[in-house]
């Protein structure tokens, strides 16, 4: 199972960055500046009948969203996994 720990998330896309040096497009504090939703914090999903995502408790997920701590450090992030909010405009 994925880890999810937002503090360490943010410190390995910073680390990333500097490493590989990349843009950092990621909010500092890793809420986005769209959703308010923190990008790093796994969320679960319902469909309701019009095909919306609806917040609920991951064990009740039709889907989830988050960047893991693993990708954080991986993967140059550019948006929000939540609301799709680009951070590279």
């Amino acid at each position: 199972m994925a880890k999810f720990d937002i503090n360490e998330s943010i410190e390995a896309q910073a680390k990333l960055c500097e490493d590989k040096d990349y843009p950092h497009f990621a909010p500092s504090s890793g809420k986005c500046w769209c959703c308010n939703q923190n990008i790093y914090e796994q969320i679960g999903w319902k469909r309701d009948e019009f095909g919306d995502g609806i917040r609920v408790d991951l064990e009740k997920a039709d889907f989830k969203t988050g960047i893991s701590t693993e990708k954080a450090g991986k993967e140059l992030i550019t948006g929000c996994p939540h609301c799709n909010r680009t951070y590279c405009d």
